[in-house]
């Protein structure tokens, strides 16, 4: 993946042990070392977010099939699910939307209180252990540093990483709580904002203030927001980092069907070239590299993408960014 032009390698801490990631910077540093390559690492925090907890098997959730989940910990079955949320329930309303596994699995919420929630499934799937649950419509009372977020953040100044991704960002003082923590143990790191919440939209110009660039991180901005909104929203943070003068990344599913073909689709294909005309500094593979079949191959092909949308851009004199300025060069 470096010889197909790798240059920044994600680290996702939502996953995996310190010394599991330990082993993979070691890694990428005698590679950078042989190859005479300079891969940056950036360390992806997990964020305030909750999880499903340990299920005794896999179980599919049917729809209009009563379930009822509860905070803590235990092993769930099909009708009692666990998660790993700690704080009050009050938010959550009947109505609300629960979505489980990037909105594969839906439920309704039917009723909250006591330490639990009774919902219906509207839309069904096989539930795992530990996928991720979002309640978009909840302003869940959340800290803004957790203190796995902590641990990981302390540990990753140890090891030297090139940047920190702060995951669910709503506002600047998060950003700020991220910094406080990393600047007494590697001040040249820095920190980048993930958007993925509306919430975070209403506050981008103090989180790119704060920030040292962001991420638009569309996989759940798309849960927590209507999807066909994202293509928009995409151009107004792309637009708002330029003029801000703040490196932007723009990830999730961009050639997501490379996780299983050899080539990406037309849509996607057009995705990436369009993020790069609109001004976006870096593009960001997710699980095409990270579980698929063609990690090489795809790296190759978004590098090509980008060399070739960037020798053509100047000939589409109605493609600027916000700016006005030609675009600036992508890493």
């Amino acid at each position: 993946m470096l010889r197909a032009g790798l240059d920044m390698a994600r680290f996702n801490f939502s996953h995996g042990t310190h010394a599991d990631h330990l082993r993979a910077l070691d890694l990428l540093r005698s590679l950078n070392k042989k190859e005479r390559r300079a891969v940056k690492a950036l360390q992806d925090l997990q964020g305030n977010r909750i999880r499903i907890g340990d299920l005794k098997t896999p179980v599919e959730l049917r729809k209009r099939q009563a379930v009822l989940l509860f905070p803590g910990p235990g092993r769930g079955d099909a009708r009692h699910i666990p998660f790993d949320y700690p704080g009050s329930l009050k938010p959550v309303k009947k109505g609300h939307s629960i979505y489980i596994d990037d909105a594969r699995i839906a439920l309704r919420v039917e009723s909250a209180g006591r330490g639990e929630i009774r919902a219906v499934v509207t839309e069904g799937g096989l539930l795992k252990s530990r996928k991720g649950v979002n309640i978009p419509e909840a302003r869940l009372d959340f800290p803004l540093l957790n203190d796995e977020d902590r641990r990981d953040i302390q540990f990753g100044a140890s090891c030297g990483f090139d940047v920190v991704a702060q995951s669910f960002v709503l506002t600047a003082e998060e950003v700020d709580a991220v910094r406080a923590l990393i600047k007494p143990r590697r001040p040249s790191c820095r920190v980048f904002a993930k958007i993925e919440h509306p919430d975070a939209i209403k506050n981008i110009d103090s989180i790119l203030e704060a920030a040292d660039g962001i991420m638009v991180a569309r996989g759940d901005l798309g849960i927590t927001m209507p999807v066909w909104q994202i293509p928009v929203m995409q151009k107004l943070l792309i637009r708002k980092a330029n003029l801000a003068r703040k490196p932007v990344i723009t990830a999730t599913q961009m050639l997501e069907s490379m996780t299983d073909n050899p080539l990406p689709t037309r849509a996607e294909t057009t995705d990436v070239a369009n993020a790069i005309l609109d001004g976006t500094d870096y593009v960001m593979l997710s699980g095409e590299t990270a579980a698929g079949k063609y990690p090489d191959r795809a790296v190759w092909m978004m590098n090509e993408l980008i060399k070739y949308t960037e020798a053509n851009e100047r000939g589409l004199c109605s493609h600027r960014n916000a700016s006005g300025k030609p675009f600036s060069r992508r890493s």
